[in-house]
């Protein structure tokens, strides 16, 4: 019997409201909502010309609409618009550094957003499927692989902040009864993402220009990871769930390749796909990260059915193989 997977009729004709389109795992979920013929509303703070929501002009095939979900009048202007079938809430500041730097600020995006759209659904869309993305680093550092029945311990502002919108998101599904499911996430990779900072994108574009490929770690931390078109996958699936089951309300779910890799090792498979000769340089800025990090999968493999349905190695040569050709076609 094959795999458990997002149902294209489910989605078409349904209203589904998303924030953080303009993010990487955004663009591509929305562009896989407009396949499947669903009416889009989008959440937008800040315009990424270097986005996929930009670069495909997936606005002009929504109805957008701006300003800081943390804000009352934002999310109630997404909620005027009309009913919502499903909800996906993606927007973060995903840059750990960055939260690093400025807590206070970042806190208060992630925990007063959550709870507007939150407090919304409970109370003008309590049948609005919602899929909130936390995080593999929730768990903090503890012992690997995580599973959901470990208690969250998070350290870092950014496994706090992520661990904060996770337990409000377990809070309403399970005490006020809202069909809201929880999303725990290795690191995405794939095509469009733009943050270069981080490894996989980082170290195409570098060895791309010819230029040093620098560690933020020691190479020695290890880290799981996730296709970014399983990643929709995901978010699809555990939203069609919750949707039909209400046993799953408040629940939270890994999902990964289930790899435990280290990071220079990354690296050396790209140098590889592109045939280059460069040493990793290491620099050991990481402050405060977890060192080992690796989700266990049963959870969602018993209950929803699901796999990745994609090869780690076959999807890092793709991967290799899209930015190849944007950074030929972008000029670098």
């Amino acid at each position: 019997m094959p795999d458990a997977g997002p149902e294209p009729s489910f989605w078409r004709g349904k209203r589904v409201l998303v924030t953080g389109a303009t993010g990487f795992l955004g663009g591509s979920l929305v562009a896989r909502l407009l396949e499947y013929k669903s009416d889009v509303l989008a959440i937008v703070r800040n315009d990424r010309p270097q986005s996929r929501f930009a670069v495909e002009n997936l606005a002009a095939q929504c109805r957008v609409i701006p300003g800081d979900m943390a804000s009352p009048d934002v999310v109630k202007a997404a909620f005027d618009a009309g009913p919502i079938d499903a909800l996906f809430h993606l927007a973060a500041n995903s840059d750990v550094e960055d939260f690093y730097r400025r807590p206070a600020e970042s806190f208060r995006s992630a925990t007063d957003g959550t709870l507007q759209l939150l407090e919304a659904v409970r109370h003008r869309a309590p049948e609005c499927a919602a899929v909130v993305s936390s995080s593999d680093k929730a768990y903090g550092p503890q012992a690997v692989p995580y599973r959901e029945s470990q208690n969250l311990a998070p350290r870092h502002p950014y496994e706090v902040a992520k661990a904060s919108q996770d337990l409000l998101a377990q809070s309403y599904g399970k005490v006020y009864g809202l069909p809201v499911a929880v999303t725990r996430c290795a690191n995405y990779f794939g095509g469009w993402d733009f943050n270069w900072h981080r490894i996989i994108p980082g170290t195409i574009r570098s060895v791309a220009r010819g230029e040093p490929v620098v560690l933020r770690s020691d190479g020695k931390f290890t880290r799981d990871f996730l296709y970014i078109e399983d990643a929709v996958d995901t978010q699809l699936l555990l939203a069609q769930a919750v949707a039909r089951d209400p046993k799953l309300r408040g629940e939270p779910f890994n999902f990964s390749q289930e790899i435990n890799i280290e990071v220079i090792d990354i690296v050396r498979r790209i140098l590889t796909l592109m045939d280059s000769k460069t040493e990793p340089q290491i620099n050991e800025t990481a402050k405060a990260e977890i060192r080992f990090m690796q989700v266990n999968c049963d959870k969602a493999r018993t209950t929803l059915d699901w796999r990745p349905r994609h090869d780690f190695d076959l999807a890092l040569a793709e991967t290799v193989k899209w930015y190849r050709g944007y950074l030929s076609r972008s000029g670098g």
